[in-house]
Protein backbone atom coordinates (compact mmCIF):
# COMPACT_ATOMS: atom_id res chain seq x y z
CA UNK A 1 0.00 0.00 0.00
CA UNK A 2 1.39 3.16 -1.01
CA UNK A 3 1.85 5.92 1.43
CA UNK A 4 1.21 9.69 1.60
CA UNK A 5 3.42 12.05 2.61
CA UNK A 6 0.63 14.74 3.68
CA UNK A 7 1.00 18.03 2.85
CA UNK A 8 0.58 20.96 5.88
CA UNK A 9 -2.93 22.29 4.50
CA UNK A 10 -3.74 18.29 3.61
CA UNK A 11 -2.73 17.58 7.73
CA UNK A 12 -4.91 21.12 8.96
CA UNK A 13 -7.85 20.24 6.69
CA UNK A 14 -8.44 16.12 8.06
CA UNK A 15 -7.68 17.53 11.53
CA UNK A 16 -10.12 20.30 11.56
CA UNK A 17 -12.82 18.41 9.49
CA UNK A 18 -12.56 15.47 11.95
CA UNK A 19 -12.55 17.83 15.06
CA UNK A 20 -15.43 19.87 13.76
CA UNK A 21 -17.42 16.30 13.55
CA UNK A 22 -16.85 15.98 17.15
CA UNK A 23 -18.33 19.11 18.26
CA UNK A 24 -20.93 18.63 15.90
CA UNK A 25 -21.66 15.38 17.26
CA UNK A 26 -21.45 16.69 20.90
CA UNK A 27 -23.58 19.93 20.39
CA UNK A 28 -27.58 19.76 20.79
CA UNK A 29 -27.87 23.13 19.00
CA UNK A 30 -26.39 23.49 15.26
CA UNK A 31 -27.95 26.77 15.29
CA UNK A 32 -26.45 30.05 14.56
CA UNK A 33 -27.59 30.44 18.44
CA UNK A 34 -24.89 28.60 19.25
CA UNK A 35 -21.23 30.42 19.36
CA UNK A 36 -19.56 27.19 19.22
CA UNK A 37 -21.55 26.15 16.20
CA UNK A 38 -20.71 29.52 14.81
CA UNK A 39 -16.99 29.51 14.91
CA UNK A 40 -15.83 25.49 13.97
CA UNK A 41 -18.62 25.60 11.03
CA UNK A 42 -16.83 29.69 9.51
CA UNK A 43 -13.72 27.89 10.35
CA UNK A 44 -13.74 24.74 8.54
CA UNK A 45 -15.65 26.59 5.43
CA UNK A 46 -13.16 29.35 5.51
CA UNK A 47 -10.39 26.45 5.37
CA UNK A 48 -12.01 24.55 2.48
CA UNK A 49 -13.09 27.31 0.38
CA UNK A 50 -9.47 28.12 -0.26
CA UNK A 51 -8.02 26.99 -3.82
CA UNK A 52 -6.39 23.06 -3.85
CA UNK A 53 -4.89 20.85 -6.16
CA UNK A 54 -7.55 18.20 -7.36
CA UNK A 55 -4.74 15.79 -6.39
CA UNK A 56 -4.21 16.50 -3.10
CA UNK A 57 -8.33 16.66 -2.55
CA UNK A 58 -8.90 13.50 -3.72
CA UNK A 59 -6.27 12.12 -1.16
CA UNK A 60 -7.92 13.73 1.51
CA UNK A 61 -11.43 12.53 0.60
CA UNK A 62 -10.08 8.93 0.28
CA UNK A 63 -8.19 9.15 3.63
CA UNK A 64 -9.69 6.32 5.98
CA UNK A 65 -10.66 8.26 8.54
CA UNK A 66 -12.40 11.22 6.25
CA UNK A 67 -14.20 8.48 4.50
CA UNK A 68 -15.58 6.95 7.67
CA UNK A 69 -17.24 10.30 9.01
CA UNK A 70 -18.23 11.57 5.64
CA UNK A 71 -21.52 10.33 5.55
CA UNK A 72 -22.41 11.46 9.04
CA UNK A 73 -20.79 14.60 8.50
CA UNK A 74 -22.68 15.22 5.76
CA UNK A 75 -26.09 14.81 7.54
CA UNK A 76 -25.07 17.25 10.50
CA UNK A 77 -24.21 19.75 8.00
CA UNK A 78 -27.38 19.79 6.51
CA UNK A 79 -29.34 20.14 10.24
CA UNK A 80 -27.05 22.84 10.48
CA UNK A 81 -27.71 24.77 7.74
CA UNK A 82 -31.55 24.36 7.36
CA UNK A 83 -31.12 25.82 11.12
CA UNK A 84 -29.04 28.52 9.68
CA UNK A 85 -31.87 29.45 7.14
CA UNK A 86 -34.78 29.03 9.72
CA UNK A 87 -32.96 31.27 12.33
CA UNK A 88 -32.15 34.16 9.39
CA UNK A 89 -35.28 33.48 8.07
CA UNK A 90 -37.51 34.06 11.30
CA UNK A 91 -35.19 37.11 11.44
CA UNK A 92 -36.12 38.63 8.44
CA UNK A 93 -40.00 37.61 8.43
CA UNK A 94 -41.89 40.85 8.84
CA UNK A 95 -38.40 43.22 8.58
CA UNK A 96 -38.23 42.83 4.68
CA UNK A 97 -39.97 44.99 1.55
CA UNK A 98 -37.69 44.36 -0.83
CA UNK A 99 -34.39 42.04 -1.88
CA UNK A 100 -32.25 44.60 -1.17
CA UNK A 101 -32.86 44.34 2.65
CA UNK A 102 -31.57 40.66 3.06
CA UNK A 103 -27.86 42.40 2.40
CA UNK A 104 -27.60 42.33 6.35
CA UNK A 105 -27.34 38.68 5.42
CA UNK A 106 -24.02 36.36 6.16
CA UNK A 107 -24.09 35.22 2.61
CA UNK A 108 -26.15 37.61 0.37
CA UNK A 109 -22.57 38.25 -1.63
CA UNK A 110 -22.01 34.75 -2.49
CA UNK A 111 -25.36 34.24 -3.69
CA UNK A 112 -25.49 36.90 -5.49
CA UNK A 113 -21.97 35.78 -6.78
CA UNK A 114 -23.31 31.81 -7.56
CA UNK A 115 -26.27 33.69 -9.02
CA UNK A 116 -24.55 35.86 -10.97
CA UNK A 117 -21.95 32.71 -12.50
CA UNK A 118 -25.24 30.37 -12.74
CA UNK A 119 -26.86 33.26 -15.18
CA UNK A 120 -23.79 33.63 -17.29
CA UNK A 121 -23.71 29.95 -17.78
CA UNK A 122 -27.38 29.70 -18.20
CA UNK A 123 -26.89 32.28 -21.45
CA UNK A 124 -24.52 29.61 -23.05
CA UNK A 125 -27.51 27.49 -22.87
CA UNK A 126 -30.65 29.16 -23.45
CA UNK A 127 -31.59 32.55 -24.64
CA UNK A 128 -34.51 32.93 -21.96
CA UNK A 129 -37.18 31.72 -19.61
CA UNK A 130 -41.08 32.64 -19.59
CA UNK A 131 -41.29 30.77 -16.02
CA UNK A 132 -38.73 28.54 -13.70
CA UNK A 133 -39.50 26.38 -10.75
CA UNK A 134 -37.32 25.85 -7.83
CA UNK A 135 -37.05 22.74 -5.68
CA UNK A 136 -35.92 22.94 -2.50
CA UNK A 137 -36.07 26.37 -2.03
CA UNK A 138 -36.26 26.30 2.09
CA UNK A 139 -37.25 28.90 4.27
CA UNK A 140 -34.96 31.86 3.05
CA UNK A 141 -35.78 32.11 -0.74
CA UNK A 142 -32.49 34.15 -1.57
CA UNK A 143 -32.09 32.07 -4.35
CA UNK A 144 -35.01 31.63 -6.60
CA UNK A 145 -35.64 35.92 -6.04
CA UNK A 146 -32.52 36.60 -7.00
CA UNK A 147 -32.99 34.39 -10.72
CA UNK A 148 -36.58 35.83 -10.51
CA UNK A 149 -34.77 39.48 -10.15
CA UNK A 150 -31.92 38.61 -13.75
CA UNK A 151 -34.43 36.49 -15.47
CA UNK A 152 -37.84 38.61 -15.29
CA UNK A 153 -39.66 35.16 -15.28
CA UNK A 154 -42.09 33.86 -13.49
CA UNK A 155 -41.35 32.07 -10.31
CA UNK A 156 -42.33 29.11 -8.32
CA UNK A 157 -40.78 27.77 -5.29
CA UNK A 158 -41.27 23.93 -4.14
CA UNK A 159 -40.59 22.62 -1.01
CA UNK A 160 -41.68 19.73 1.13
CA UNK A 161 -40.65 20.63 4.66
CA UNK A 162 -43.89 22.62 6.31
CA UNK A 163 -42.08 25.14 7.77
CA UNK A 164 -39.81 26.33 5.29
CA UNK A 165 -42.78 26.35 3.35
CA UNK A 166 -44.35 28.62 5.75
CA UNK A 167 -41.68 30.86 6.08
CA UNK A 168 -40.42 31.18 2.51
CA UNK A 169 -44.50 32.10 1.67
CA UNK A 170 -44.66 34.74 4.34
CA UNK A 171 -41.30 36.33 3.33
CA UNK A 172 -42.71 36.41 -0.65
CA UNK A 173 -45.48 37.79 0.25
CA UNK A 174 -44.56 40.61 2.23
CA UNK A 175 -42.07 41.78 -0.70
CA UNK A 176 -43.28 44.96 -2.81
CA UNK A 177 -44.29 44.68 -6.09
CA UNK A 178 -44.45 40.51 -5.78
CA UNK A 179 -47.03 39.38 -7.73
CA UNK A 180 -45.12 36.93 -9.97
CA UNK A 181 -44.58 34.06 -7.53
CA UNK A 182 -46.23 30.60 -5.92
CA UNK A 183 -44.78 28.68 -2.83
CA UNK A 184 -45.95 25.13 -3.13
CA UNK A 185 -45.56 22.56 -0.12
CA UNK A 186 -45.21 19.49 -2.11
CA UNK A 187 -42.06 16.34 -3.13
CA UNK A 188 -40.38 17.87 -6.50
CA UNK A 189 -40.52 14.42 -6.93
CA UNK A 190 -44.38 14.32 -6.95
CA UNK A 191 -44.96 17.66 -8.88
CA UNK A 192 -46.09 18.32 -12.51
CA UNK A 193 -43.12 20.87 -14.42
CA UNK A 194 -45.75 20.80 -17.42
CA UNK A 195 -45.52 24.50 -17.21
CA UNK A 196 -41.86 25.51 -16.44
CA UNK A 197 -38.94 25.74 -19.50
CA UNK A 198 -36.29 25.89 -16.56
CA UNK A 199 -36.11 23.94 -13.22
CA UNK A 200 -33.59 24.44 -10.54
CA UNK A 201 -32.86 21.91 -7.77
CA UNK A 202 -31.02 23.15 -5.20
CA UNK A 203 -28.29 21.14 -3.50
CA UNK A 204 -29.36 19.58 -0.39
CA UNK A 205 -32.36 17.96 -2.31
CA UNK A 206 -32.03 14.30 -1.65
CA UNK A 207 -33.53 12.61 -4.09
CA UNK A 208 -32.58 14.55 -7.54
CA UNK A 209 -32.97 11.42 -9.55
CA UNK A 210 -36.28 10.67 -8.89
CA UNK A 211 -37.24 14.35 -9.41
CA UNK A 212 -35.09 14.36 -13.00
CA UNK A 213 -37.42 11.57 -14.10
CA UNK A 214 -40.81 13.54 -12.56
CA UNK A 215 -39.38 16.14 -14.76
CA UNK A 216 -38.17 14.18 -18.08
CA UNK A 217 -42.37 12.56 -17.35
CA UNK A 218 -43.72 15.71 -17.44
CA UNK A 219 -41.86 18.22 -19.52
CA UNK A 220 -39.47 16.58 -21.54
CA UNK A 221 -38.58 20.23 -22.98
CA UNK A 222 -37.22 21.60 -19.59
CA UNK A 223 -34.04 22.61 -18.94
CA UNK A 224 -32.81 21.45 -15.43
CA UNK A 225 -29.91 23.25 -13.46
CA UNK A 226 -28.53 20.78 -10.35
CA UNK A 227 -26.35 22.69 -7.82
CA UNK A 228 -23.61 20.75 -7.18
CA UNK A 229 -20.21 20.27 -5.88
CA UNK A 230 -16.50 19.06 -7.10
CA UNK A 231 -13.46 18.26 -5.31
CA UNK A 232 -12.33 19.23 -1.83
CA UNK A 233 -15.78 21.39 -1.60
CA UNK A 234 -17.07 17.57 -1.26
CA UNK A 235 -16.85 17.50 1.99
CA UNK A 236 -19.12 20.07 2.40
CA UNK A 237 -22.45 18.77 0.13
CA UNK A 238 -22.61 15.36 -1.74
CA UNK A 239 -21.96 15.88 -5.80
CA UNK A 240 -24.24 15.30 -8.35
CA UNK A 241 -23.75 11.78 -9.62
CA UNK A 242 -24.95 11.24 -13.45
CA UNK A 243 -24.67 8.01 -13.21
CA UNK A 244 -27.50 7.40 -11.18
CA UNK A 245 -29.73 9.07 -14.10
CA UNK A 246 -30.70 5.55 -14.90
CA UNK A 247 -34.11 6.51 -16.28
CA UNK A 248 -33.71 9.16 -17.97
CA UNK A 249 -31.27 10.06 -20.85
CA UNK A 250 -30.28 13.47 -20.48
CA UNK A 251 -26.88 15.30 -21.62
CA UNK A 252 -24.80 17.71 -19.84
CA UNK A 253 -24.86 21.04 -21.51
CA UNK A 254 -23.31 23.36 -19.19
CA UNK A 255 -21.15 23.61 -15.93
CA UNK A 256 -19.74 26.63 -13.71
CA UNK A 257 -16.92 26.29 -11.65
CA UNK A 258 -16.22 26.55 -7.85
CA UNK A 259 -14.51 29.39 -6.53
CA UNK A 260 -12.66 31.01 -3.45
CA UNK A 261 -15.76 32.41 -2.69
CA UNK A 262 -18.35 30.11 -4.38
CA UNK A 263 -19.17 26.55 -3.10
CA UNK A 264 -21.30 25.34 -5.70
CA UNK A 265 -20.53 24.35 -8.89
CA UNK A 266 -24.04 23.79 -11.44
CA UNK A 267 -24.93 21.48 -13.81
CA UNK A 268 -27.29 22.29 -16.71
CA UNK A 269 -28.81 19.25 -18.71
CA UNK A 270 -31.83 18.61 -21.17
CA UNK A 271 -32.90 15.61 -22.08
CA UNK A 272 -32.24 13.67 -25.15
Amino acid sequence: MKTIKWSRTQEKIIHTYMDTYKILLEEKDLSPKNPIINRVLTELVSLISKPLDQHMAEEILNHDQIRSIRGDMLDKLTIAETSMENHYANFFVGSVNTLEDFRSFLYWGNYKELIKTEINELKKVKNDSQSFAFVGTGPLPLSPLLLQQELGANMTCLDIDEQAYSLGKRIIKQLKGETTSNYIMNDGALHDYGEFDLVWIASLVPNKEEILERIYETNPDATVAIRSVDGIHQLLYEPVDATKFSKVICQEVGRTIADSFIINSTIFYTFR
